[in-house]
């Protein structure tokens, strides 16, 4: 099976650990598809600087596809910094530095790319909502992660988005059982084929348009949550791809929860490693400009 995720890329710095990772929606889960045996693409612009080297170079090494990604000249890497304190984070700010890299629009190029993929992934990190129905018509089924703000989730927001949109992704960790349900109805009111809501410890739940599902949870204590939704719905997507799950071929009963139970299992065991799919280098470097992967 073949799956590109489309948009942004970034380097986590844990400055209460003097460690840093690289990350961003899309290139944990070309990272983490790459890993569960798919062939995995990353698109996307990708800083010509340290921390785009530590990307690439973590991305290269998993082989995942790189040729639809540029790196222009000057370009810099975001920047997110963290505190982790007992595998949680707290967030302390960010910096996209002087020339940010970061890709505008979705091009034919990307289209023509796409044509063999039996997944598309992007987000609303991507900023790409205005393109996503460029991708409408590939035979691919497309992932969207809404993430968590009020603001990604307005009807105007929906209306760009859900029409293109197989599977919509929404984090929703400490919403109420009634709040998530009008969430999952109204995403699909609007376009999206399926949707799942994350909920943090309570576990996910999935909603086929007039059937739901709830997801288990593997407890473990975690070394670090970073990346725990990008590892989750990717398992998910490659379990039901494994299954068959196509535009044409809808997702049944027995795939969906398969599904979920797949990808508690996977999420768990990357909560048990640092960053949000590993690759661990010393803040130091961002001074010397080495960088060494360890």
């Amino acid at each position: 099976m073949k799956i590109a995720a489309i948009g942004d890329n970034v380097i986590d710095r844990y400055l209460n650990k003097d460690v840093m990772y690289p990350g961003g929606n899309a290139v944990n889960v070309a990272a983490h598809a790459s890993m569960l045996g798919a062939q995995a693409a990353y698109i996307g612009e990708i800083g010509n600087d340290l921390g785009g080297r530590i990307i690439t170079d973590a991305l290269s090494s998993l082989n995942v596809d790189l040729s639809q990604s540029s790196m222009p000249e000057k370009a810099t890497t975001k920047t997110c910094d963290v505190n982790v304190y007992n595998g949680e984070r707290v967030e302390v700010g960010y910096d996209t530095g002087a020339c940010w890299a970061h890709k505008t629009h979705i091009t034919d190029s990307d289209v023509k790319f796409l044509q063999g993929f039996d997944a598309v992934f992007t987000s609303v990190n991507a900023k790409l909502q205005d393109d996503v129905h460029l991708v409408q018509d590939l035979p691919a089924v497309v992932v969207y992660d809404f993430s968590v703000k009020d603001k990604y989730r307005t009807d105007a927001y929906f209306d760009l988005v859900c029409p293109a949109t197989t599977l919509g992704l929404f984090s929703c960790s400490g919403e109420s059982d009634q709040q998530i349900q009008v969430l999952l109805k109204r995403a699909i009111e609007h376009g999206c084929r399926y949707t799942i809501a994350t909920r943090g410890s309570a576990g996910p739940v999935f909603f086929d348009g007039s059937r739901w599902y709830q997801g288990n949870i593997r407890p473990v204590d975690a070394l670090d949550t970073m990346g725990a939704g990008d590892s989750y719905i990717t398992a998910f997507v490659v379990s039901c791809l494994s299954r068959g799950w196509s535009k044409k071929q809808p997702l049944d009963a027995e795939i969906i929860r398969d599904a979920m139970e797949f990808a508690a299992d996977y999420s768990a065991k990357n909560c048990l490693k640092p960053g949000g799919f590993g690759f661990e280098h010393k803040l130091a470097e961002m001074k010397d400009g080495q960088a060494s992967i360890s």
